[in-house]
Parts: C-alpha cells; structure tokens; sequence
C-alpha cells in the first residue's frame, strides 16, 4: 500500500538539515527563533497552569516587524491514539485553538500574530499551548520566510527541532523528479520513471502519480498541482528509495518552504542514547528502544485512497 508517512522519534529526531537545538533542561524557558526581522519564538515553563493555558508550556509568538505579521499553522497529533487504534483524521479549527490540547482530537489551526486583518490578529504577541505528551508540528510563516519546528513535551522535557527555509523556487531529487512553481501551480516532472505524489492540506491528502502505469490517469508527465492557499502544508514525492518533502505556506502569490530530500532506503539508522528505527520492508518499520529508555513514537500517514 502507498502511504504518506512521517516518524517522529523522541527525545531525538531522525537527523535531517536544520537547526535548532533538540533538548532543554525540565521547566527550562528557551528562545527556540530569535529573527529580529520576522518573528520570535519562546517556549515558557508553566508548571502551575497559571499563564493562558493548562498546559505545562506556554509558547510565544512575537512578531518583530510591525509591517510583518507571523502566520502560524500549527497541526497538534493526537495524545490517546495507539497502533491498535489509531486517530481518524484532522479537525480543522480555523482560528479557534482554545481547546487545541483534547485528548482524544488530532487538530488543525491557522492564525495570525501582529495581523490586520481580523480583530483577534491584532495582539502581539500571542500565547499557543504546547499540548503534554503530544507531537506538534509549528509552521511560522509570510510570504517567503519561514520556519518549521517539531515539539513535543513530557515531564517538564521540552524536545524541539527547528528549520529555517525561505523562498521555493525548484526541488529535485535525484532519479526521480523534478517540482517547479508554474503560477499557482506545483508542476511535477518524472526524470525516469514513475513518480508516487502526496499533497497534505488542511487535514484533507491528495495521493497521485506522475509517469505510473497501473491507471490510465497516472500516465500522464508533467503533471502540475494547486498550490494550497494560505496555511501550511506538505507535497511529497517519492519512489522506492528516493524522497522529497515540502512544507510550505502561500499568501499573496509568494510561497515560503522548508525542503527535504534523500536518495536511499530505510534500512537501520542508530539514534544515539535512544534507540534503533529499522525497516522491514512493506508498510512496516521496526523501533527498538535502547535498554532502560523508553521511546516515544508518533506516527502521521495517510494511505493511498
């Protein structure tokens, strides 16, 4: 089965290209984005529930242009869900996070900080809850800036990773495709063979090919895409052991994104002081935890229907 898959391994993360550091101290206060052109980002302990949100952190987000607003995406995987029974899908909550941390909810929200646009955009900064012992995945963005960061908290263990990208003009991977901008539009162009395509957004996946054969309406190469407006999202391409990955954000014609890619298969990759992710080939992969350590594992994919 294809799927569209993303595993997070805490209290470390599979070492892709950004920055950022990746552990803090229990109840530590951390500047996890300091860019005093854009935005600032600060995770602030909250032990006694006493800032905003009953959460044991607080994240800030500061817009630090006043001609500049911060648009923040902030997709929250749910905490109760397990392999046996897995969440069901993503609630969208627009600009409505007050009760992003439901246990039993995997959730959506897009909002602005230092905005015009609608009276609840205008504070600066704003507060977000960091939901205990559940992954999020934080889109700060505008127009061609942008940061993705990975958090997850537990017993006062704030793990985080950051990434800064900027504006998407061409990603290739190796061998297999191409992904230019053509106006609104992602056009995706096989370089050999064909090309499994995935399109995240706002809690509804696309799943396509580029240059298949298994159906008439694969064949067809290049295939061109809209871009999704206003809001985070991911537009993956991939085949067997070559992978690209965009998490991007559009508004106003300008599209900011953090690109990833790799040319190998998942076969054995070693987290030190953690533990091991292995891949068993077919839709499973194996994770070992190292003696008298725990791994926390999360787990976000969506299959090819």
């Amino acid at each position: 089965m294809r799927r569209f898959l993303l595993v997070f391994l805490f209290f470390a993360l599979l070492p892709l290209r950004g920055g950022g550091g990746v552990f803090a101290l229990p109840w530590e206060r951390l500047v996890l984005i300091d860019d005093p052109e854009f935005v600032r980002l600060v995770a602030v302990p909250n032990p006694d529930h006493h800032l905003f949100w009953a959460t044991d952190y607080v994240l800030e987000v500061e817009a630090r242009n006043p001609a500049q607003p911060v648009e923040v995406s902030c997709l929250i995987l749910a905490g109760s869900a397990t392999p046996e029974r897995p969440s069901q899908g993503v609630e969208v909550r627009g600009n409505n996070f007050i009760a992003g941390w439901e246990e039993e909810k995997q959730l959506y929200f897009h909002t602005e900080v230092g905005g015009w646009a609608r009276p609840e955009f205008q504070a600066n900064p704003q507060y977000f809850p960091l939901p205990h012992y559940r992954t999020c995945v934080l889109l700060l963005a505008r127009y061609e800036k942008v940061y993705l960061v990975f958090l997850r908290e537990n017993d006062g263990y704030l793990t985080y990773r950051v990434f800064r990208g900027g504006p998407f003009t061409e990603l290739e991977v190796d061998g297999l495709a191409r992904v230019t901008r053509v106006g609104e539009e992602l056009e995706v162009r096989s370089l050999g063979g064909p090309v499994e395509v995935g399109l995240w957004a706002e809690g509804k996946y696309l799943h396509d090919e580029v240059a298949g054969y298994a159906c008439p309406e694969f064949r067809e190469n290049p295939k061109r895409y809209r871009i999704p407006h206003y809001g985070m999202f991911f537009f993956l391409v991939a085949r067997y052991g070559r992978l690209g990955l965009i998490v991007g954000n559009e508004n106003d014609g300008y599209l900011g994104a953090v690109t990833f890619s790799g040319s190998r298969l998942l076969q054995e990759e070693h987290i030190p002081g953690l533990g091991v992710l292995r891949g068993l080939g077919g839709p499973e992969v194996e994770v070992l935890a190292s003696e008298g350590v725990p791994v926390e594992v999360s787990h976000f994919s969506f299959d090819g229907t």
